[in-house]
């Protein structure tokens, strides 16, 4: 079988043997339920709860092997693409409609595309450890470079285990050039770990049937059907053929599926965001209820969120703050998303539990962006935050043990080094808040979320009073988390007693 060569590639040989001893230990940084946790590996005999992890993918996953090694039965991932490029999401600010356009990440790799083929495969080598025996993986790319990863995939997968190259079509949005074809198609690279992988025939993911045959589709007494035409003996025959199935079974070129839009309700203002039915294809054709699925370069969230409207387990990670709380806030939100199975409706169902990881030590608080910046000034962030970190104005009704908690006031005491861009957008200090949570029994550990209110890119409103919460009798420190549109995460703590 061929192979393909580049610089640097035997380091990785024996990546995963030497796992063990790279691992490292992750911390609860935030719990979403108040149920307690028994375990932090993914057996169904333990209580389970979701996974949304910060941290460098290699790392994260080199941790993972000890408790996942062979556990997560789908990996769905969309790296970089090696487009020497940088990509964007946009920060959104107060209710009128102010917001700035901030990098996201680079994806320029200084070793050329041996740098880039060093990145995804010792990555991909630790993914194939953690799929199970019935697992899949989708390796979402484009023509940068996926026909060098095809030959890697074939490599560490098996050119057995290849099952399909998709092609997901979608119209050019701005095409400029006339110098060559116009490009407007990705690529989904489909591998399976074993034989016996799962793989379903399920009509959720069935495509559309063409105009024509829709235009052709006639009913009767005995149900939906068309006709077939053909010839004998120069005769021109006809015959009913009823359909059983809305659509037809996906065929690997898919262009029923539209990209993002600012103006649907899964917009997230991340520049690669991937749609939800996308994703709905690959996890209902490739994993069954409870199964577990992976998504290592996590982004805005598509992944975590339509594996948890389906049903299934999930593991998001991704290093960047801003990733993470993207996808902390569009879970919050999922009961107003659209139902995957009646896309016209709403999913209108609880969120089941998740925490948010991070590698022990790793945890940051804030991912202010340079452009936030006056052009001459530079601070060390964390530095500036732990020594003068923004100041909270709270007031407190309580009526015996019934609390309420009321957001006054908040403020930057650095503001004069940020960009005065963003400050003229600032019309009331309310403007500057993005989240914020209320623990009611911090542990000065982890942060349990009782109640939270945040802006999305639908819902610009922020409740700036709590709903109302009993207490025990007894003294109480509570907790206030905020995230600014800076990026900024502080938390705030305060004590009470309750007779």
């Amino acid at each position: 079988m061929p192979t393909l060569r580049w610089k640097d590639k035997e380091k990785f040989k024996h990546l995963i043997s030497n796992t063990e001893s790279k691992a490292v230990s992750f911390q609860i940084n935030e719990d979403f339920c108040n149920i307690s946790l028994k375990t932090t590996s993914i057996d169904k005999d333990n209580v389970w709860k979701n996974l949304l992890i910060q941290g460098d993918n290699k790392l994260v996953m080199e941790s993972l092997i000890d408790s996942s090694h062979e556990k997560i039965d789908l990996i769905y991932i969309d790296p970089p693409f090696a487009t020497g490029g940088n990509f964007n999401y946009k920060i959104q600010i107060g209710e009128e409609g102010a917001s700035e356009v901030v990098k996201s990440y680079s994806d320029k790799w200084n070793g050329g595309i041996d740098s880039y083929l060093n990145f995804l495969y010792e990555r991909l080598l630790l993914m194939k450890d953690l799929l199970s025996e019935k697992g899949s993986i989708y390796l979402h790319l484009d023509w940068h470079v996926s026909h060098y990863v095809k030959i890697i995939l074939d490599e560490i997968f098996g050119e057995i285990n290849f099952r399909n190259e998709i092609i997901w079509v979608y119209p050019a949005a701005s095409a400029q050039t006339r110098k060559f074809f116009i490009r407007s198609y990705d690529v989904i690279l489909f591998y399976t770990k074993s034989n016996k992988y799962i793989f379903n025939d399920d009509p959720n993911i069935y495509m559309d049937y063409s105009d024509r045959v829709k235009n052709a589709l006639k009913e009767d007494e005995n149900g939906v059907f068309y006709y077939r035409g053909g010839s004998h003996d120069g005769k021109k025959l006809s015959q009913k053929v009823y359909v059983k199935q809305d659509g037809i079974f996906p065929r690997d070129f898919w262009h029923d599926i539209p990209y993002i839009r600012a103006n649907t309700v899964e917009y997230q203002g991340f520049s690669t965001q991937k749609p939800e039915r996308l994703l709905k294809r690959i996890i209902l054709a490739s994993t069954n209820k409870n199964d577990v699925v992976a998504d290592f370069f996590c982004g805005s969230g598509t992944t975590l969120a339509v594996a948890e409207k389906l049903g299934r387990r999930w593991i998001g990670c991704d290093t960047t703050n801003h990733a993470i709380h993207m996808g902390r806030k569009r879970l919050f939100n999922i009961n107003n998303g659209n139902d995957l199975l009646a896309w016209k409706k709403k999913y209108n169902q609880p969120l089941k539990p998740f925490k948010i990881l991070s590698l022990e030590g790793f945890h940051d608080r804030g991912f202010l962006n340079d452009k936030f910046l006056e052009k001459e000034e530079y601070f060390d962030l964390k530095n500036i935050i732990e020594t003068n970190k923004p100041k909270l104005s709270i007031e407190i009704h309580q009526k015996e043990n019934k609390i309420v908690l009321e957001l006054q006031d908040y403020s930057l005491p650095f503001v004069g080094k940020i960009s005065h861009k963003i400050r003229e957008k600032i019309k009331t200090y309310s403007d500057w808040i993005d989240y914020w949570a209320i623990d009611f029994n911090y542990s000065q550990n982890v942060f349990n979320v009782n109640w939270t209110s945040f802006r999305t890119p639908k819902i610009r409103k922020l409740e700036m009073r709590s709903k109302e919460h009993s207490l025990k009798t007894g003294n109480h420190l509570l907790a206030i988390m905020i995230i600014d549109i800076l990026g900024i995460e502080t938390i705030h703590t305060f004590e009470i007693k309750v007779d």
